[in-house]
């Protein structure tokens, strides 16, 4: 297959063989890097790091975020080399996942089946949200293709210095599932055509022992033992209608 013919003329059905898996994101136009992953433990120690995961909440008003490695976003673990590519890409700020893009008549699907599989409604492209710099939407709010969640972190990775430290440090998959996300439409950045998208973005990290996290009550204050509880559960149904 010609990976870029195919990227030149039909960029929906390119972006559905990314997700796939099928298409790898080298191929992307303008693709970002990532970083290595965390060097030995002694590097690791002299440059600061390891570098955990930073909690910050980010705001729901697009027009106060704040972007680089001091932006105002929560952040997965990472490696002393990927902290100095946010650092470097100081217009990058939150981690962020692709799920639609459509290019509506601009569309070059060509057949049934293509047109059936590009309703824009099924991509997972990782990436960052980020300021755009150049060329069309210059200055707007922008998505750019970044692999982070598939990063590779080596040997010392979260799992590694979790164990060293006794703490609970989450995998950068991990960590995106504990996000919180909110939904939003910006510049699909890495396509020639620059339409818009709609992206996921990690809006904050809740972990099982924060507050703002809802436990339920806990099971000692109804009774101990299964058969106990059970008469319990049976009244709530019925009296929320359930049953």
């Amino acid at each position: 297959m010609n990976i870029l013919a195919l990227r030149a003329h039909n960029s929906e059905l390119f972006f559905d063989g990314i997700t796939e898996g099928a298409i790898d994101y080298s191929y992307i136009r303008g693709v970002l890097p990532v970083g290595g992953g965390q060097p030995n433990p002694m590097i690791t120690s002299f440059t600061g790091g390891p570098y955990l995961p930073v909690n910050n909440k980010l705001s729901t008003n697009r027009n106060t975020w704040t972007y680089g490695s001091a932006g105002n976003y929560p952040r997965p673990f990472l490696s002393f080399s990927q902290k100095l590519t946010n650092a470097n890409y100081s217009y990058l700020g939150a981690y962020a996942r692709l799920i639609s893009y459509h290019l509506g008549s601009l569309s070059k699907c060509i057949n049934d089946e293509c047109e059936l599989k590009q309703d824009g409604t099924d991509k997972s492209i990782w990436g960052r949200v980020g300021v755009i710099q150049s060329g069309y939407g210059i200055g707007q709010l922008g998505f750019f293709a970044q692999p982070w969640y598939l990063a590779n972190d080596g040997t010392y990775d979260a799992a590694f210095w979790a164990e060293r430290y006794t703490l609970e440090i989450p995998d950068k998959p991990t960590w995106w599932d504990q996000c919180t996300k909110l939904t939003t439409t910006v510049i699909f950045f890495n396509d020639v055509y620059r339409e818009t998208c709609v992206i996921e973005v990690a809006f904050q990290n809740l972990q099982f022992d924060d507050k703002q996290y809802y436990k339920g009550e806990p099971l000692h204050s109804i009774q101990d033992g299964t058969l106990g509880l059970l008469p319990q559960l049976v009244g709530l149904a019925s009296a929320i209608g359930w049953i």
